[in-house]
């Protein structure tokens, strides 16, 4: 194997144009950085959700259900719709359905958030709402507590983020009109 600087003069380069032995010294520790073998920590599984807030609650989905985000100002009510559906927006000319998940689970709601996190799965794209958007995170699945009594949860993380259980939660009768118990 060459040295840097013989490659550098037999592709001609002027010694300004080629790197300083800091920027050497730099692709140095990439190369060898991406030529180590994984560490176990390094592959653990991991999950990748949007967190938001809802009320007093920090929620999360599976950020590859998420299809956008947004403000939104108001949404305009449908008559004869269960109290969880606050209305409706159109989403550059599509209109979505507004989901208040404090209604939903029987929660006090004093408010109406203004941010729309929409989400699809099962044929159903919903806009859920938060009061608060904290962005996009990797959880570690052993950071990750399986929880059975926190309906359409898959879990809770030790700071206390409930992991929606987007696909279940989609699956219920009462989300589409006529289903059961609006």
């Amino acid at each position: 194997m060459q040295d840097w600087k013989t490659f550098w003069k037999e592709l001609g380069w002027e010694a300004k144009e080629a790197p300083d032995d800091a920027a050497m010294q730099r692709l140095k520790q990439r190369a060898a950085q991406y030529a180590r073998q994984p560490q176990a920590d390094d592959v653990a599984e991991r999950y990748t959700v949007l967190a938001f807030i809802l009320g007093q609650e920090r929620y999360a989905v599976d950020v590859m259900l998420v299809r956008n985000m947004r403000h939104i100002e108001n949404a305009t009510a449908v008559p004869g719709t269960p109290a969880f559906y606050p209305g409706v927006v159109n989403l550059r000319g599509k209109i979505i359905t507004v989901m208040d998940l404090r209604l939903f689970f029987n929660m006090p709601a004093d408010d109406l958030p203004n941010e729309l996190v929409v989400v699809q799965s099962n044929q159903l794209e919903i806009g859920l709402l938060a009061h608060r958007i904290e962005g996009v995170m990797e959880i570690p699945s052993q950071s990750i507590q399986v929880v059975h009594d926190i309906p359409y949860a898959y879990g809770i993380t030790t700071d206390q983020l409930i992991l929606l259980d987007v696909v279940h939660l989609f699956q219920d009768e009462r989300l589409i009109l006529g289903g059961g118990n609006e």
